[in-house]
């Protein structure tokens, strides 16, 4: 049993305890969430999904471009759900697709023809922004998660023995800021052997920017946790302008 919990102080953690805490806060997250319901789940997802969003939004402009209308489209879906104006059989053949397009992207998984069509319809040839390949992952795992919990169509394995709404892709998120932060907090990485960059890793831990990001999925997913059905809009109107990032270094973070 971890001797924290997700709401802890994460700044008052020794190294060790922080470390644990990063590498487990879905882990966490599931504990927090034990007596709730999959709508509070997938709720907390998407309050940290909106800043992770908006950091993206942030990135693109700098060069004058923005996220795909599908990224937008399958957020969307998402809180169409969670209103009550949709049904996990309305975006059971989309997020099949989409899922199956971001398995190409990530692994070089083969396209049937169908989902060819489907990634030549969605994706331009360039398409290579690995963050909003993430969210586009996190979206479809929070879809296949709920088709797999109502018993709807699913084309992949893993999915089928889901039964709740779980926070798996937070970790993803956490990882890639940890490595990132490391440049954008200043910290010394002298040389990529493991031990360097292991210091430089737990380092990280301690720094404001890093505890800032920390307190931000803390607040979004405390948030979510004593929400109430009447409070999900103004939720989602209050995070879909907060980043996960400060803004200078939203357009650098689209290169990791």
């Amino acid at each position: 049993m971890a001797a924290h919990t997700l709401f802890c102080d994460f700044a008052s953690l020794n190294r060790k305890d922080a470390g644990d805490w990063v590498s487990n806060c879905s882990k966490l997250a599931d504990e927090a969430f034990k007596n709730s319901s999959n709508q509070a789940r997938l709720l907390g997802n998407l309050l940290v999904l909106e800043q992770y969003m908006h950091t993206l939004e942030q990135g693109l402009q700098e060069n004058g471009e923005e996220p795909l209308p599908i990224t937008y489209q399958s957020i969307q879906m998402l809180w169409d759900y969670l209103d009550g104006k949709m049904k996990p059989s309305d975006f059971a053949d989309f997020v099949n697709s989409l899922y199956a397009c971001v398995l190409e992207f990530m692994v070089g998984e083969g396209l049937t023809e169908e989902q060819s069509a489907f990634y030549e319809n969605h994706f331009p040839e360039d398409n290579d922004n690995l963050v909003q390949w993430e969210i586009l992952c996190w979206a479809s795992f929070l879809m296949l998660e709920l088709l797999s919990i109502y018993g709807e169509r699913l084309d992949f394995d893993e999915f089928e023995s889901c039964d709740a709404v779980d926070f798996v892709e937070i970790d993803e998120m956490l990882n890639g800021l940890n490595d990132a932060c490391i440049d954008f907090a200043g910290v010394e990485c002298p040389s990529s052997y493991a031990k360097d960059v292991l210091k430089a890793i737990e380092d990280v831990y301690e720094t404001s920017l890093f505890q800032s990001i920390v307190l931000q999925i803390q607040k979004a997913l405390k948030d979510a946790l004593d929400a109430l059905p009447e409070d999900y809009a103004k939720l989602r109107k209050e995070y879909r302008h907060s980043a996960i990032l400060p803004q200078e270094f939203a357009s650098d973070f689209m290169e990791y």
